[in-house]
């Protein structure tokens, strides 16, 4: 997904037009024309033909598409409204970025003085990469009894996304603060904006985890990282999972992390070489991936670089909040590192809030946990069907769910179901964006239960 060209965020003013209603909603109250200007960092014009989000906590939201000056035009009722947009550019010399920008706390009523004027926003350039983040896993789901949820049984699928092969020498995990999307974040300045989002790093809270050997992938090949218990879950909650497979990867360093509910001992099958080890600078006996709604990133390590020597060094340690506690200890990750990352929001809370820049990840993806579902990368269908022979392999969708009112889908939008193709032969290219609203859905059930 990335490896970036850190250019930012800025604001300024202009004009008009309409927009389309993502979501029904009562326009009987007064109305103000938004007009938003999206500029390409590169060349400093206006960017045509990009999908402008805007919505509000409550899941109401309006789209625009920009026009040949790069403007998109908003009729908006009263409210505060975040702003996301995705997009890419091909350079004079054939390098592709992905471009995204997003704002929030936008407020619109009579004395803004963006309606009617407008506001500019120069957008975030992210040069391409071929591993993702495919699935991730981390809500838990229902007990057998009826009791309760199950939550320790979290994993996250990588994926090479290109046709060729790639190795990386140190591939690392993080999470940003706070652990929860709708936590406190007093991580934003006056503006609305991250307090580090100029400052070329993005905050990974209480430890790391780490690849011991470099991590080789052939085009198309997956891996799978149990990011709890490394064991067939299934044994004890049917509804589970198994993450106790010979070819499984997982985080399993017990000298630091001592919370067995967390790390009991890995299946057998799982060869020691397989175990990633943890960089700690925190507090706490476990790495408490949020059930939630995480900020959830992966990084390439620079060759010359001993993480765990970086990590010791009190000069790369950031603070959550800006109140120096142990607690709050977060080690700075040059975004430059930073290949892929996905923004988790809960769906049981209006007070979500970003973690991850616009250079990591410009959205966010909605979750409700406790019942089984993942977040799924959608298919690039223009992409997929690129590739001689595929588009007779796809498979599409599935007759239903029982979750399917919910909004909860067994197949990406698009309707092709990338797993049970990638079973018939198909080679899969998911899209890669930036931009979590757009690149990713809620999916019916982990993908390891298929």
């Amino acid at each position: 997904m990335k490896h970036l060209l850190n250019i930012y965020i800025m604001c300024g003013l202009v004009v008009l037009l309409m927009s389309s209603c993502i979501k029904d909603e009562d326009l009987s109250y007064e109305s103000f024309d938004v007009p938003v200007q999206l500029q390409n960092p590169v060349t400093g014009e206006g960017m045509q033909g990009i999908q402008v989000v805007m919505s509000t906590t409550l899941g109401n939201a309006w789209q625009a598409t920009t026009d040949g000056a790069g403007w998109a035009h908003f009729t908006l009722p009263a409210g505060i409204y975040d702003l996301s947009a995705s997009g890419q550019y091909t350079d004079a010399q054939g390098k592709e970025y992905v471009m995204n920008c997003s704002s929030s706390n936008i407020k619109v009523n009579g004395t803004s003085p963006i309606v009617g004027q407008g506001m500019v926003l120069t957008m975030v350039a992210s040069r391409r990469g071929n591993l993702i983040i495919k699935e991730l896993y981390q809500g838990g789901c229902q007990k057998d009894d009826g009791s309760g949820a199950y939550y320790f049984d979290k994993y996250v699928i990588l994926y090479n996304n290109g046709q060729l092969p790639l190795t990386i020498a140190q591939l690392g995990l993080g999470m940003a603060p706070p652990y929860n999307a709708h936590a406190n974040n007093g991580n934003f300045d006056a503006e609305g904006r991250l307090t580090y989002a100029d400052k070329g790093f993005i905050p990974a809270i209480q430890a790391i985890w780490h690849f011991n050997d470099s991590l080789h992938l052939e085009g198309g090949e997956e891996i799978v990282i149990a990011l709890n218990g490394a064991v067939d879950h299934t044994v004890s909650y049917s509804n589970s999972v198994n993450l106790g497979r010979a070819e499984y990867y997982c985080t399993y360093d017990p000298l630091i992390f001592t919370n067995t509910s967390y790390y009991p001992v890995p299946s057998e099958l799982i060869p020691a070489s397989h175990y990633l080890s943890a960089a700690f600078y925190g507090q706490g006996n476990a790495w408490p991936l949020s059930q939630l709604d995480p900020a959830f990133f992966i990084f390439s390590i620079p060759d010359d670089v001993d993480i765990d020597a970086y990590a010791n060094d009190a000069n790369n340690i950031w603070y959550h909040n800006n109140v120096v506690s142990v607690s709050g200890a977060c080690l700075r990750i040059p975004t430059e590192w930073i290949i892929d990352g996905i923004e988790m929001f809960s769906t049981i809370s209006t007070k979500n809030a970003k973690r991850l820049t616009d250079e990591v990840d410009a959205g966010a993806v909605y979750l409700t946990n406790t019942f089984g579902y993942s977040v799924h990368r959608n298919v690039d269908v223009a992409a997929t069907k690129a590739i001689p022979g595929n588009e007779e392999l796809l498979v599409y969708g599935l007759s239903e769910t029982p979750d399917a009112s919910q909004g909860v889908v067994p197949a990406d939008p698009s309707g092709i179901h990338a797993e049970a193709s990638a079973k018939q032969g198909a080679f899969i290219i998911y899209q890669d964006t930036n931009n979590s609203s757009n690149d990713f859905f809620e999916r019916y059930q982990a993908t390891l239960r298929d």
